[in-house]
């Protein structure tokens, strides 16, 4: 499906918009509740999403930083694949669940995921012009940690703990086999630190309190949980230290992005 034709850019706006509303449920207690739809109206603009389409016989949702198209899934995702991707803990005020429920939710959230990809790709695309980098440049940068900027920081933290821990890592969706089958340690590594980063920053923006049951979980700070839970989801145990890093890096991940789109 490509949005030219159905109504050019008014027709992907109103598709993106669709996706990125989030539920009542959620938003309620969310105080930038409309910062999904804002971003997507953003990359738009910024032609960092010029396309949705169809990602046919797959449960999956992708971002093709090269085309700027966002593919979705034409079949729905199984009740075992979204009990493993789906981190399925964490209550606003009022005691609602925040995870996305499966079925439409789950869609959404995905889509909201993928946005976060175009804006990682904005962002390097971004500091590159900036500091005069080559496109490989500013995934070494950041590894060595010379490039100077919250994204890098957060790309950093999440390579060097997948980086000792590859088959474990920040997210469950830096797990998806398809990576295994990237050529290289490093590009391997990388790709699945990139997921996790994004995993991360797309849990804030669904709702701060999922991220912060998140690094709960991982910082074993949950009645009930263990290390052995860690190990069940592939993901890594992180210190206390550890976990205020990773909250206050995506805070001002997401404070710079308000100023991104405000200085557009």
């Amino acid at each position: 499906m490509d949005l030219k034709k159905k109504g050019g850019v008014t027709g992907i706006h109103e598709h993106v918009r669709s996706f990125l509303v989030l539920p009542e449920r959620i938003s309620k207690t969310k105080e930038d509740r409309k910062l999904p739809e804002e971003l997507g109206r953003f990359l738009i603009e910024k032609g960092y999403i010029k396309k949705i389409g169809i990602f046919n016989g797959s449960w999956g949702f992708s971002y093709n930083s090269d085309s700027k198209k966002i593919s979705i899934a034409d079949r729905e995702i199984s009740k075992e694949d979204y009990d493993y991707y789906i981190f399925r803990l964490g209550q606003d005020s009022s005691g609602e669940h925040l995870y996305p429920k499966h079925g439409d939710e789950t869609d959404q959230y995905r889509f909201l995921h993928e946005t976060s990809h175009a804006y990682q790709t904005y962002l390097i695309d971004k500091e590159s012009q900036e500091n005069n980098l080559g496109p490989l440049s500013w995934y070494n940068k950041a590894v060595e940690g010379s490039n100077d900027s919250t994204f890098s920081l957060l790309f950093q933290l999440c390579y060097k703990i997948r980086e000792t821990n590859e088959n474990r890592g920040l997210s469950t969706w830096g797990n998806v086999p398809d990576y295994e089958s990237i050529d290289g340690d490093a590009n391997r590594i990388a790709m699945k630190a990139l997921e996790d980063a994004n995993e991360l920053v797309t849990m804030s923006l669904w709702h701060p309190e999922y991220l912060k049951t998140f690094l709960n979980y991982v910082s074993l700070q949950i009645e009930g949980y263990d290390e052995e839970s860690l190990v069940q989801d592939r993901l890594v145990k992180v210190s206390s230290k550890t976990q205020q890093t990773l909250k206050d890096i995506i805070d001002l991940y997401v404070i710079e992005m308000k100023n991104n789109m405000e200085s557009k």
